[in-house]
């Protein structure tokens, strides 16, 4: 059994007292993957979003237990609150859309390296690069003075991805990280997602079935006014994926 890093009972998520997901339940333990998935508009980037807490005040969060490493997150002020999301990378859906455009892929790891870190600006280079080789990169010296139009869909992908994981998170998620990409470019993440898990606890929001199969250890399946987990067996079982 893994660490258990994040906690989840009975959570429920309100927008202006209308609620829109109810009774969601689970554990991420390091080393394993959660899948969440459900049909389009469920609340799956909402539910996403909210284990940051990266809601606006129209939404309210309650649950009987939301902790991780043993604080409950809910309770934390806004400064750590601030610690905490440095604990969680989070790619977005369409976040290559999201890379600053008037700024190199260098720039933009040195920013947040920056922030996090005490080294200097070529150590940032050489911290980076070991994440640009890990996630399959090559000639990483123009990636670190391309801007983001200059990348196709599935470098931004990984970019984007690079630039999640530079902090070490202990959770990662990934919001339809397979989205729009080739055969070829979704096989290589999830390959990069599957070798990643064995540091962190992942959790991938996702359509993908592939990715389902081939990575997760259990599914949180959205549905109206219900979210049932289950093990990947099970899951397959049910839904004949």
């Amino acid at each position: 059994m893994g660490d258990k890093i994040l906690r989840v009972k009975n959570l429920s998520i309100s927008f202006k007292n209308k609620v829109l997901l109810r009774n969601i339940n689970f554990i991420l333990e390091k080393g394993k993957v959660l899948a969440i998935t459900g049909e389009s508009g469920i609340g799956k980037s909402l539910l996403g979003k909210s284990l940051v807490r990266l809601l606006d005040s129209d939404f309210h969060i309650n649950a009987d237990e939301f902790n991780f490493n043993g604080t409950e997150i809910l309770k934390l002020n806004k400064n750590k609150l601030r610690k905490f999301r440095s604990k969680v990378g989070l790619v977005l859906q369409d976040s290559e859309a999201s890379l600053y455009p008037y700024l190199d892929i260098g720039k933009l790891c040195s920013l947040i390296l920056k922030t996090h870190t005490n080294l200097n600006q070529k150590g940032y280079k050489q911290y980076a690069f070991s994440y640009f080789e890990r996630l399959g990169f090559e000639n990483l010296d123009l990636l670190w003075h391309s801007y983001p139009y200059e990348l196709s869909v599935g470098m931004a992908r990984r970019v984007s991805l690079a630039l999640a994981l530079l902090n070490k998170p202990e959770i990662l998620i990934c919001d339809e990280v397979t989205a729009s990409l080739d055969l070829e470019n979704t096989q290589k993440m999830i390959q990069i997602l599957k070798d990643l898990k064995k540091d962190i606890a992942l959790v991938c929001i996702t359509h993908d079935l592939n990715l389902i199969r081939f990575l997760a250890d259990e599914v949180l399946m959205l549905e109206k006014d219900q979210a049932n987990l289950y093990t990947l067996d099970e899951f397959l079982g049910i839904y004949n994926a």
